[in-house]
């Protein structure tokens, strides 16, 4: 139907016959409780956030505890570099369990094989000796499958690095593995992102990676990366803070190449906040330059508070080598997008084989005011927030 509470769709229904707009009218949905704050204080970077679900208080049946490890004498304050026993235990055993204090290691983070489960105490902490290297990753599964991470707390350098340049410093990266499991990692401070998922030299792509409960916070550029994946199941995740390295998302999903992949990906229950980019941004564009590509990303009940965008999603046709073309969905489930200080919302989808499908959109505008259902969807589709001829729904 044509809403009469926007021109601009009016037009948009004359010049482009394709289009539906469905409203349901049911009314507006209850202003939900306020999203968890984080717990740490911006202005303390010493502080320590909060692992969630980190209530292992003893070393598991079957698992080595990786004290056994150490030198004699060994400190429990975090103060001494103990990269090469852990790595060794980590190489050696395949059920490991970090003790209930920190752990410094150096830039060259550990490396975590095939075939291996890797739990961290309540208390525990994996914490970088400040560096100048711009690239690094704290945890790295690289060309591994079938490892599970059991309650990681790890935090970066980034108050303490020592340099200045670059943005690639990773809490915990994924570089063309499968079959991963990481439950409730906190992960702060780190040069670049608190959770990387990509390829390793362009290599195979992830495929059936698990994140449950991640909390994310105070990473320079995005708490979570997404550049190429096939199976992505992250469930209930908070991201908030990023306002250092552009483009400073709470969850960017963003192919380095046209042999990146962004399929099978589902967001269920997200939390994104205080982000200076986007809460969400999905950037399709680098997939041009080869073949067609497929995708298929769900996000269900993002809610997002003052992030400078909640939710960006883009596909620049100009971007073409020929005449190639990525086709698929994009779905928006019950979206909470409130105090937004640009927009809820940036749709610049100028691919028409991807469609956008938002359901039950509720906004609350920089005053505090939500809006009624029609203010929704003006605002939603107002011409700098939705691309001209672009292909989506929206519905209530």
């Amino acid at each position: 139907m044509i809403n009469k509470f926007n021109p601009y769709l009016r037009t948009l229904k004359i010049s482009v016959p394709s289009f539906l707009l469905i409203i349901c009218m049911y009314g507006c949905k209850k202003d939900s409780s306020e999203a968890t704050s984080p717990s740490i204080n911006q202005s303390n970077t010493n502080a320590t956030p909060t692992a969630l679900n980190s209530k292992l208080t003893a070393v598991p049946a079957g698992s080595y505890d990786l004290t056994a490890s150490l030198p004699q004498g060994y400190v429990k304050n975090g103060t001494v570099d103990y990269t090469t026993y852990i790595q060794a235990a980590i190489t050696k055993n395949s059920n490991v369990t970090f003790p209930n204090f920190p752990i410094l290691v150096d830039d060259a983070g550990l490396s975590i094989p095939s075939n291996r489960t890797v739990n961290f105490l309540a208390g525990s902490q994996l914490l970088l000796k400040p560096t100048a290297n711009a690239n690094y990753n704290i945890l790295q599964i690289s060309h591994a499958s079938n490892v599970v991470l059991n309650n990681p707390v790890i935090i970066g350098d980034a108050a303490k690095h020592l340099g200045t340049s670059g943005e690639w410093g990773m809490g915990i990266g994924v570089y063309s593995s499968s079959n991963i499991q990481i439950n409730g990692a906190t992960v702060s401070y780190c040069w670049g992102d608190g959770i990387y998922l990509s390829t390793s030299q362009g290599t195979t792509t992830n495929t059936n990676i698990t994140i449950s409960n991640a909390y994310l916070t105070y990473n320079r550029r995005n708490q979570m990366s997404v550049t190429s994946v096939n199976g992505l199941d992250l469930e209930s995740p908070y991201a908030s803070y990023s306002t250092q390295i552009s483009p400073m998302c709470g969850f960017d999903f963003e192919p380095n190449s046209s042999t990146d992949e962004l399929q099978n990906i589902v967001v269920n229950n997200p939390i994104t906040e205080g982000n200076a980019g986007f809460g969400i941004q999905i950037a399709y564009s680098k997939l041009y330059g080869g073949a067609n590509k497929t995708t298929s990303i769900t996000v269900n009940n993002q809610n997002d508070k003052r992030s400078a965008v909640a939710f960006k999603a883009a596909a620049d046709t100009t971007k073409r080598a020929g005449k190639e073309t990525i086709s698929g969905q994009l779905v928006i489930n019950s979206p909470e997008w409130r105090l937004n200080t640009t927009s809820p919302l940036v749709g610049s989808i100028s691919e028409r084989n991807i469609k956008l499908t938002i359901t039950k959109p509720t906004v609350e505008d920089t005053t505090g005011t939500f809006l009624t259902q029609a203010a929704v969807l003006t605002d939603l589709t107002y011409k700098t927030h939705m691309l001209y001829g672009s292909n989506y729904v929206i519905t209530f």
